[in-house]
């Protein structure tokens, strides 16, 4: 979520408060397994998140590298990846919950029980007698599970185990092929399901083959972790003490992607940053578990919207122009050490429309990452039509 700022804070104390993390929050990843450690401000990521980066939206038609000494402080030591286009698209978009005459693509959804929310136009669940769930609302979010309780727990295993909500991050793993499938046909399967799910474009950002012996060696770690221990102490965790055969899948992580170019996700890159008053979700990602039958869990986060081009494609700015308008922010700031703007590349972020109140727009941004000392990264976002900052609502 992006959080409130204050307004009426000059470009220049902006940047020196975001990377010194102070007074300053920020959005970015928003994880279930853990929270973020005291060193590593909520919303930056860490180097390792670059390192760990499984796609970069297949949009790139090749990569630039830009050095320059700015100042003792200041270095560009960047690579910047080159969008295949130089004209893009700005979206109006409509979120939407997930139309219920279509549950029965879900198993067992065709013989559910639905209850609409009572407060919440548009927002419903479904259960069935087999302890399968699903849930929507008129945000983009629906969740289905064939089996809640166990494979909400299965999720719990593996982002415990290899996402890192400090960095922002999934651990990058050697993928194993399963018995019912392999790895790359499973990848491109899960693609396809999105497609027909979602009617949008996807890429791979994390992908890991779990079996019965796996997800008991997850099992047996994630309980000697201290969120399971208080949460033992609370009556608040959920087991399984009979993993099986039948337990074989893999878990996938996918971001979404329009004309080619990644739509921001959370994950593998530094957060928002934001210094005006507004509030909004950004992140649109999905999460999935797929078996020898198909989808057996979907977390669909903000991922569910029709996108309508509000004109033809507009050019874009150059990545070198995004550059100076950072550039001018930070050549006047005075830093405490050194900082390097690392890596630039073109993605699309969902944005409030800020001239109206509750709609959205996807539109493109030049993201230009800066990484401090400590390991952390934070990033300036150029609008690559308008040339003007998201940070101020451009």
């Amino acid at each position: 979520m992006v959080i409130a700022m204050k307004k009426n804070i000059s470009k220049k104390m902006f940047a020196l408060s975001v990377l010194m993390s102070a007074g300053i929050l920020m959005t970015g990843c928003s994880g279930t397994a853990a929270e973020p450690s005291e060193s590593t401000p909520a919303g930056s990521c860490t180097e390792e998140a670059q390192e760990n980066a499984w796609s970069a939206g297949g949009a790139e038609s090749g990569t630039n590298h830009i050095s320059e000494k700015l100042s003792d402080q200041l270095v560009i030591d960047a690579e910047v990846v080159l969008p295949k286009e130089q004209g893009y698209s700005v979206y109006a978009l409509t979120e939407k919950a997930f139309p219920r005459e279509e549950l029965d693509v879900f198993s067992g959804m065709s013989e559910a029980v639905v209850t609409d929310h009572p407060e919440w136009t548009g927002a419903y669940s479904a259960e069935t007698k087999e302890g399968g769930y699903f849930s929507t609302d008129p945000l983009g979010n629906f969740t289905y599970a064939r089996d809640e309780e166990r494979d909400d727990y299965i999720v719990s295993l593996v982002e415990s185990a290899y996402y890192n909500a400090g960095s922002c991050s999934f651990r990058k793993e050697e993928i194993q092929d399963l018995s019912f499938l392999n790895a790359e046909e499973a990848v491109q399967m899960g693609k396809e399901k999105v497609k027909e799910l979602t009617g949008q474009d996807s890429e791979v950002l994390a992908a890991y083959a779990l079996n019965q012996k796996e997800l008991t060696e997850l099992d047996e770690k994630y309980r000697q972790t201290q969120n399971y221990q208080e949460d033992a102490q609370r009556g608040k965790t959920a087991t399984v003490d009979d993993w099986s055969d039948a337990d074989e899948m893999y878990y996938m992580e996918y971001e979404l992607t329009k004309e080619g170019l990644p739509i921001y996700s959370g994950i593998n890159e530094p957060g928002i940053s934001m210094a005006v008053e507004t509030y909004w979700t950004a992140e649109s990602r999905i999460t999935m578990l797929l078996d020898q039958d198909g989808i057996r869990y979907i977390a669909v986060r903000g991922g569910f919207f029709d996108a309508s081009p509000e004109a033809e494609a507009q050019t874009i700015i150059s990545a070198e122009a995004a550059l100076e308008a950072v550039k001018e922010i930070y050549e006047n700031t005075i830093l405490d050490s050194q900082v390097t703007i690392s890596r630039i590349w073109l993605e699309y972020v969902v944005v409030p429309d800020w001239k109206e109140t509750e709609q959205y727009k996807l539109a493109p941004y030049w993201c230009v990452q800066i990484d401090s000392p400590s390991g952390n990264s934070s990033a300036e976002r150029i609008n690559a039509i308008t040339g003007g900052n998201l940070a101020y609502g451009e």
